[in-house]
Order: C-alpha cells, then structure tokens, then sequence
C-alpha cells in the first residue's frame, strides 16, 4: 500500500468520521431525519454525476442493471440514511459512529449465508461475540432490561449497518462489471429521488435555522461524505482490494467520537470506551487483521462493506 493510498484512507477516515458531527449539527438546528438524508442524497448525487457521466462514454448499465441499481438506491442509501438521522435523535454522534462499525460483522454473517467461498471459522465466530458484546455494551445496562432511548439509536443503527451490508453481499454478486462511479451515482441518484418527495410534503425542511454552520454541514456531509468520498473508496477497492480498503471502517469510530467529544461536548461515558474497544476488536478479528494462531489469512474478496 502506497502513501498515496494511506492517504486517502486518512481522508475517508476523517470525513465518514466527521459525518455524524454534520448530522447531529442539522437535526440541533431543526431539520427532520428525513429532510437530512434527502438533502444528503441530493448534494452527493451533484457531486458523483460528472463522474458517472464520464464513465458512462465507456459503459452503461443495461435495463435490468438500471432497475438493480434503483432498488439498491432504496436498501444501500435511502433507507439506512434516514436511520441513522433518526437515531442520532436519541444517541450521540461518537455514540452512532462506533455502531456504524458492525456494517462489517453484519457483512461476515451474510456472506456466511450467501457466498460459499465465505466460510463461518472460529475466529469470525469469536470476532463476531465480540462486536456484537460491544454494541450491549454501548447501549447500556439498561438494553439488557427494557428499550432505553440509547438501546433504541443504537438499534436504528444496527439496522442501517444491516441494510448496507445485504446490499454489498447484492452489489458483489450482480454489479461487478460496472464501473464504480456508475454503480455509486445510480443508488444515490435513485435514493435522493425516492426521498425528496415525502420530506419536501411532510415539512422536514420548514422548521430549520438555517446558518452557516448548517450549510457548511449540510454540504459537507452531501458532497464531500455521500460524493467525493464514494468516488475515492470505490477507486481504493479497485486499487489495493476490499480487505485492505475496509481498514478505514477502524478509523470512522475514533474520529466520531473525538469530534462529538471537542466540538459538541459530548461526554464519554465508560460504556461509550468500552463499547468502542470491544466492537472494533470484534471487527478487526472478522477482518482477520488480528489472526489468531493457525488461522488463515482472510480471502482478498472479502466484503468491502464499510458503512457510512
């Protein structure tokens, strides 16, 4: 892996890290979940389109991969998107940032279920009690009881990170001939267009302040984390593999954390360490970046799901 490539890595970490902070920063000033993930999807279709259109000189999708990419617009950007907005209604953004990181447990259970050439050993099953230990630990004591407001944000995020992993296990089977920039804008484009509607007819937007720090979030978290950022991760897995380019999902939580902690003052409660601690060793023991003795080494196939 080359610098240049360490350095995008560096790049996705900060901005995916940095989403949550934009997304608390819109729903504070009184947007509704719903009107954060359209204008999200809205802002990163804009940036992806001079890609897509330029990759599309060479290929283009055919009917049914059109229709694929439409419903995936749906599983892989609409509907996880708007969860998360819903769920940092109820958990703080370090909090909704380190739950984003089981996309790749959940990825590990499917390719189980669906992909033969992903076989259940025992160190994904031990990275797997371990991650999913993590997320009760971040709930709280009281998930193991009754559903805490905490318990339930971070339930919304298990299933958005459940949601962007089935679509990957979708997208590794049936969209690989597709150029990456292709395959990105047509879920987007399709997510913004399924999501403007019921947010512009349910007043998602009527009720924000709108300021400069919104606008800055807004767009920032439109064209730099659902556009720019999409483009680079899509070219990194072409680069050095899916494996490797899963390492930025280890990355996104720290840096979560860290700017809800020093720009919104939130605190870091002993279950929000814990649960970061134990949900990344989980993960990192999936990815079979730690390996224990005589394990093999994962296959360069394995999903790429990150999370966003």
């Amino acid at each position: 892996m080359s610098s240049r490539h360490l350095f995008i890595l560096f790049l996705l970490s900060v901005t995916w890290g940095a989403s949550f902070l934009f997304i608390k920063v819109q729903l504070d000033a009184g947007l509704e979940p719903l009107a954060v993930a359209s204008l999200r999807t809205l802002l990163g279709a804009a940036a992806l389109a001079p890609f897509a259109f330029a990759a599309a000189r060479t290929v283009r999708p055919t009917p049914r991969q059109a229709a694929l990419l439409a419903a995936l617009g749906l599983t892989n950007f609409a509907l996880p998107w708007t969860l998360v907005a819903v769920a940092e209604h109820h958990i703080s953004s370090g909090m909704a940032s380190i739950a984003n990181a089981t996309a790749p447990l959940w990825a590990a259970v499917l390719a189980v279920a669906f992909l033969r050439d992903e076989p259940l050993t025992l160190q994904k099953s031990l990275g797997l009690a371990f991650g999913f230990t993590g997320i009760v630990l971040l709930a709280g004591p009281a998930s193991l009881a009754h559903l805490s407001g905490e318990a339930l944000g971070v339930s919304l995020m298990l299933l958005s990170t459940l949601s962007y992993s089935s679509s990957a296990i979708v997208i590794r089977r049936t969209l690989g001939g597709l150029p990456p920039a292709l395959v990105a804008f047509g879920q987007v484009a399709a997510a913004a267009a399924a999501l403007a509607p019921p947010a512009l007819a349910t007043g998602g937007f009527s009720g924000a302040a709108w300021g400069a720090g919104v606008l800055g979030s807004a767009a920032a978290l439109g064209v730099l984390g659902s556009g720019v950022a999409v483009v680079l991760y899509m070219g990194l897995i072409q680069q050095i593999g899916a494996v490797r380019s899963t390492l930025v999902t280890y990355l996104i939580p720290p840096w979560g954390v860290m700017f809800g902690w020093a720009i919104l003052g939130e605190p870091l409660g002993w279950n929000l360490l814990a649960g970061l601690a134990v949900v990344l060793a989980g993960v990192l023991l999936v990815q079979g970046v730690i390996r224990l003795p005589l394990s093999r080494a994962p296959s360069p196939e394995g999903s790429a799901a990150a999370g966003r």
